[in-house]
């Protein structure tokens, strides 16, 4: 039962699982009995693979989801007013938590206010590399995406590393494209002379880092987190890029302006609060 008191289902819906998530079971403990699952999934080989499905159907999750409203000949019409209610005003809560992180001038800069910057520098149809953990995660909440195929994250954190090498293959298939990689510090440092064939190519990508000087936020003690706050655009430098080091929020945009019309390969080195750790964020702006 739901929150309301009605028997619910646990739908299986949009990307596929993290690989960290396929290992252990979808978990219905959030839900009351009785809940069922349906997995909706473009491949029928991954139907009932974490857990059992009640109901496993292979498919488009969007066409699948058109034709089930069809079925239900507005059936559920009203039905879940008050539940929509709940998460509209939930959305909006979120919505000004995170207007407020976006246009904060503290310093160390907040990674939303990165972010926001970023956003606003980004051409429409621009090509983003985002690879990270919690700036993966900020830039999932804050940084929309408006073409197909134009975005591309680093997925499940087993993969870090990948976001300086997507955007050179981005480059060098869109030449005419900007293309800009948004990277955290830890995920930088997996593959940071990449910046080495971007020069001898000439691959013009620009490179944002967030440093906050560690692994994940700092929060809480965690072993082996810190990094310390390597200068990346320092590095650039040494290997022919052009680099820029940011410490104020605003000297993010002229940073961006100064790499974007440098004619090389470019890092924005950015020191980021250590303590902001991503948590959720409204439902209405999460992209993948």
């Amino acid at each position: 039962m739901d929150v309301f008191g009605r028997e619910v289902a646990a739908p299986g819906l949009g990307p596929p699982l993290p690989q960290a998530e396929r290992g252990r079971d979808l978990d219905l403990r959030l839900f009351e009995r009785p809940s069922h699952c349906f997995q909706v999934d473009l491949d029928p080989d991954e139907l009932g693979r974490t857990r059992h499905a009640d109901v496993g159907i292979a498919g488009d999750a969007r066409a699948v989801l058109g034709q089930l409203a069809d079925a239900t000949d507005n059936r559920l019409t009203g039905r879940y007013e008050r539940w929509l209610a709940y998460l509209a005003d939930l959305n909006e809560e979120k919505r000004i938590d995170a207007e407020r992180a976006m246009s904060t001038a503290q310093v160390p800069i907040h990674p939303l206010r990165l972010c926001r910057e970023v956003r606003d520098f980004l051409e429409r149809d621009a090509i983003l590399c985002v690879d990270g953990q919690e700036i993966l995660n900020f830039g999932r909440q804050s940084i929309p995406t408006y073409r197909p195929g134009h975005r591309l994250n680093s997925g499940p954190f087993g993969t870090m590393g990948v976001g300086l090498p997507f955007g050179l293959g981005a480059k060098v298939a869109l030449p005419d494209k900007q293309v800009v990689v948004l990277h955290g510090d830890g995920s930088m440092g997996l593959n940071a002379m990449e910046l080495d064939t971007a020069v001898r190519h000439g691959i013009d990508v620009l490179t944002v880092v967030s440093n906050n000087g560690g692994w994940t936020a700092a929060d809480r003690p965690k072993a082996g987190r810190d990094l310390g706050y390597t200068r990346f655009d320092l590095v650039a430098k040494a290997l022919g890029c052009h680099g820029e080091h940011v410490e104020h929020p605003e000297g993010i945009r002229p940073a961006l302006a100064r790499a974007a019309d440098s004619g090389k390969p470019a890092v924005v080195n950015v020191v980021t609060d250590p303590a902001a750790r991503a948590r959720t964020a409204r439902f209405a702006t999460y992209s993948t």
